[in-house]
């Protein structure tokens, strides 16, 4: 074997590994923002009536943020990445930023905004509205299956890219 020889590209990520990681990694970040309620709710007593509630709510998605862009710029790998074998990194393949970090936290929690309005339209009985959104979101969806790289959007608006790690979690970073 040719020890020059280039190392061979990263598999890319498929839509059912990601939502797999998604339902992971979405229990562990719950778990951390049920901590920092317990903490405002022992310590500042806040309620939605209360004059600090936005900043709770910017507490909160700030906690999130933090979770996934500590993970995301200190080697690319979360505990939910890791078991499912993935890896974020910058579309270059080099390490992801704190900026590319937002704008993946942003755009990600955007389209989990947009799934949640078309299930409120629907649950309050707005049919083709909800179903719009549902389109919007499986158009979405699509678009990863047909993607050579398996880019979703938060990957594309971030410059960034999962890569499947193989058994020994080996990634290349």
């Amino acid at each position: 074997m040719n020890d020059s020889a280039p190392a061979p590209h990263p598999a890319p990520v498929g839509l059912l590994r990601r939502l797999g990681c998604i339902v992971y990694d979405g229990i562990m970040v719950l778990a951390v923002l049920l901590l920092v309620t317990l903490v405002v709710s022992i310590f500042g007593g806040i309620t939605p009536e209360h004059p600090w509630y936005p900043a709770y709510v910017f507490l909160v998605a700030l906690s999130a943020f933090l979770y996934y862009g500590w993970f995301w710029t200190h080697g690319g790998i979360s505990l939910p990445m890791q078991t499912w074998r993935m890896r974020l990194v910058s579309r270059s393949g080099g390490r992801v930023t704190w900026l590319q970090s937002l704008a993946r936290f942003g755009t990600g929690l955007a389209q989990w905004v947009l799934v949640l309005w078309g299930l409120r339209l629907w649950s309050g009985g707005n049919g083709p509205m909800a179903a719009g959104v549902a389109a919007v979101v499986l158009a979405g969806l699509a678009w990863t299956l047909l993607h050579p790289q398996k880019l979703m959007l938060h990957d594309l608006l971030s410059g960034t890219r999962l890569i499947r790690l193989g058994p020994d979690r080996s990634g290349g970073i």
